[in-house]
C-alpha cells in the first residue's frame, strides 16, 4: 500500500525547495529590481495571483490527500456509482480552476510585457528623437520600459511554471483518488451481488435411494 500522507509530502518538498531557491536569487540581489519603480506593480499583482493560487492548490492537495489516505483504508466517502465519467468529471473539475490561474500568470506576464513596451512608445516623438539633449531622457525611458517588460515577462512565466508544476501533483493525485474510488465502488457492487446471490440459493440435498424388500414388485413396472 502506498504510504500515507504521500501527496502532502510531495507538496511541502517541491513548494520549500522552489522557496528555497528563490530566497537564494535575492539573496544574490537578482531580484532587486523586480520590486522597485515601475516593474513593482507588474510584480506585486502577478505575486498576488499566484500566492492566491497556491492557497487554493495547498487547500486541494490537502482535501485529496486526506480522501486519498481514507480510502486506502477503507474508510473513505464511497459513493454508488451511476456513472464513471460523472465521477471523474466530479473530481477534476474542482481543481479547474487552478488551471485558470497558472494561463491567467502567463497571460499577466505577456501584458507586462506589452505595458513594458508602452512606457517607452508613448514618450518616443519625432522631435525627441532628433533632439540630441533629450537623448538621455529617451534612453532612460527606454531602459525603465524594457526593465519592466523582461522582468514582468520573467516572473509572470517563472510563477505559471510553478503553479503548473503543483497543478501537475495534484491532478496525478486525483487521478488515483477516481480510481481507488471506482475500483472500491465495484468491488462493494461484487460483494453485494454475492451476497443476494448466496441469500436466495435453495440447497437441497440429493435423496437416499431407498431398498425395497425381495419380492416387492415396484410400482409402476412391469410383472415378471
Amino acid at each position: 500500500m502506498e504510504q500515507e500522507g504521500l501527496l502532502k509530502a510531495k507538496f511541502v518538498a517541491f513548494n520549500i525547495t522552489s522557496f528555497s531557491l528563490w530566497l537564494i536569487l535575492w539573496s544574490q540581489g537578482y531580484m532587486d529590481k523586480i520590486f522597485h519603480g515601475n516593474v513593482a506593480i507588474a510584480a506585486v499583482i502577478i505575486t498576488m495571483v499566484f500566492l492566491l493560487g497556491l492557497v487554493m492548490t495547498a487547500y486541494r492537495v490537502w482535501k485529496v490527500g486526506s480522501e486519498l489516505d481514507l480510502v486506502k483504508k477503507g474508510q473513505g466517502r464511497i459513493i454508488t456509482m451511476e456513472s464513471e465519467r460523472a465521477l471523474e468529471i466530479r473530481l477534476f473539475s474542482r481543481i479547474s480552476h487552478i488551471q485558470h490561474i497558472a494561463n491567467a500568470l502567463g497571460l499577466l506576464g505577456l501584458i507586462g510585457t506589452a505595458w513594458g513596451f508602452s512606457l517607452f512608445a508613448v514618450n518616443i516623438s519625432p522631435e525627441r528623437v532628433s533632439d540630441a539633449s533629450s537623448a538621455g531622457n529617451l534612453v532612460s525611458t527606454l531602459a525603465s520600459g524594457l526593465g519592466v517588460a523582461i522582468y514582468a515577462t520573467m516572473l509572470g512565466g517563472i510563477f505559471c511554471l510553478w503553479t503548473t508544476c503543483n497543478l501537475q501533483l495534484l491532478r496525478g493525485a486525483t487521478a488515483s483518488l477516481c480510481a481507488l474510488i471506482m475500483d472500491e465502488a465495484h468491488a462493494q457492487k461484487r460483494r453485494r451481488g454475492l451476497l443476494v446471490t448466496g441469500s436466495g440459493a435453495v440447497h437441497t440435498a440429493p435423496a437416499d435411494p431407498v431398498e425395497l424388500p425381495p419380492g416387492e414388485p415396484v410400482i409402476g413396472g412391469g410383472m415378471t
